[in-house]
């Protein structure tokens, strides 16, 4: 669109140019006697070069309308439009090399034209433009809020100068430019998270809060965001970043908490938080205060079942099965807490009925998960119904969408314990290429049998 907008500029002003010399030419025939000055003779062939410029430009013959244009220029250095045009020829070089060469000369080349008029939006407009290719950033900014200021309804301007400003780390101004941007096209209310964001950036979480209309969402959001920071940061700096942000974040879940303290949200995510950085007791203090708040049975077994999560990882078991219970007790259909639960009773090789009828139904909402299937089978294995268990980990085998080398090894076993050694050992190597951790699946191999 703004190529079609220049090309329609330049066909107007060589039509404007051509009806000037018609009405200049009919001057001079009507008083042919007068002899014409030294700068009206200028002023004729500058105006003969720029139409010729724009005809050879119109017509693709970019490097024709540059020199058409140059000359132009040499006989009146004062036209701010052979300036515009000249300049942008410059710009749109495609060879790196020239084009890297003339941007110092067609910026100069704007400066002027500008300077001629300052009133015109499209010499303003690519000046700023030319500021940003030789990363003159903040020339370009007070480029933009001049054009702000003289054209305050162009509001494409004002949503260029809020990434200005974002990428300058200027907050505030951005905040300023995102209210103009909002009144005049009366889109206040869809720039409400790019304000949260800005608000958020200033540490003024209160503000942050009451411009985010779904606090949940958002504070997941963060949370997922600097979580996959984290796993990509690379250097110390990134790192240090990181943690920044993350603080940034937990400190918005108090916030949020303040305001809305039955959402479970601002537990979960701040634990999570607190969990990454190995402060252990603080991730379950956070998940204790928020079962005192939090109001609906769903988001007292989301608590629960996290914490009992933590419980397993930290080794804690007891508390980790009284957890998964509390859990059942407020969503008993909840079949992830089921299956876990379920497993690891198996691996204790304890309660193996119930496990069994925890696991049972699991596969009765999703008899096609292969986790769920290998669960069902491995607890049939440890009660000792090896040819039971079989035909549950061929089941599971065939819905395996990703390579699972503890299923590999269950497998394995299972095969083992009916009396096919050969396949067994051809499982167990499977589970090794697939990068398994099993603490015990070289000495199965090592030593040709199952090993507990």
């Amino acid at each position: 669109m703004y190529l079609l907008m220049k090309r329609g500029f330049f066909i107007f002003v060589s039509l404007l140019s051509i009806l000037v010399a018609a009405v200049s030419c009919g001057s001079v025939r009507h008083a042919s006697s007068d002899p014409l000055s030294g700068s009206q003779l200028d002023g004729y062939a500058s105006d003969h070069f720029f139409r010729e410029g724009i005809k050879q430009y119109n017509e693709g013959h970019y490097d024709a309308a540059m020199d058409l244009m140059s000359r132009s220029l040499d006989y009146d250095t004062a036209s701010a439009a052979t300036c515009y045009c000249l300049a942008q020829y410059y710009m749109s070089l495609q060879d790196r090399a020239l084009l890297e060469r003339y941007n110092g000369k067609a910026r100069q080349l704007l400066e002027r034209a500008v300077n001629l008029e300052p009133d015109n939006y499209w010499y303003r407009r690519l000046l700023a433009v030319s500021y940003l290719r030789q990363g003159r950033q903040a020339d370009a900014i007070e480029q933009y809020e001049e054009i702000s200021r003289r054209f305050p309804g162009r509001t494409d301007v004002l949503i260029t100068l809020a990434g200005l400003y974002d990428d300058a780390g200027d907050y505030e101004k951005e905040l300023r430019a995102l209210e103009r941007y909002g009144r005049l096209e009366d889109v206040a209310d869809e720039l409400k998270f790019q304000r949260f964001v800005c608000y958020l950036q200033l540490g003024e979480l209160d503000s942050a809060y009451y411009e985010s209309d779904n606090p949940s969402e958002v504070i997941v959001l963060l949370m997922n965001t600097t979580r996959d920071m984290i796993e990509k940061a690379e250097t110390n700096l990134d790192k240090i970043r990181c943690r920044s942000l993350l603080d940034v974040v937990m400190n918005f879940c108090d916030v949020v908490s303040a305001h809305e303290p039955q959402l479970a949200e601002a537990y979960t995510q701040k634990s999570v938080g607190y969990f990454w950085m190995g402060q252990n007791e603080e991730a379950l203090d956070v998940l204790s205060k928020g079962l005192r708040f939090v109001n609906t049975d769903k988001d007292r077994a989301m608590l629960y079942n996290l914490r009992g999560d933590y419980y397993h990882t930290l080794g804690e078991t007891p508390k980790m099965y009284a957890d998964y219970d509390s859990t059942l007790i407020y969503d008993p259909d909840n079949i992830n807490v089921l299956n876990n639960y379920a497993y690891y009773l198996s691996v204790e090789g304890r309660d193996l009925k119930k496990a069994l009828q925890m696991s049972a139904r699991t596969l009765e909402a999703e008899p096609l998960n292969a986790t769920y299937l290998d669960t069902y089978a491995w607890i049939l294995f440890k009660m000792g119904r090896y040819s039971d268990a079989l035909g549950y980990m061929e089941k599971a085998l065939r819905y395996l969408d990703t390579d699972n080398p503890e299923i590999y090894e269950h497998y394995g076993d299972v095969l083992f314990m009916c009396g096919e050694k050969e396949k067994a050992l051809e499982n167990w190597h499977k589970a090794v290429q697939f990068n398994s951790t099993s603490p015990t699946l070289d000495k199965k191999i090592k030593q040709q049998k199952y090993l507990e």
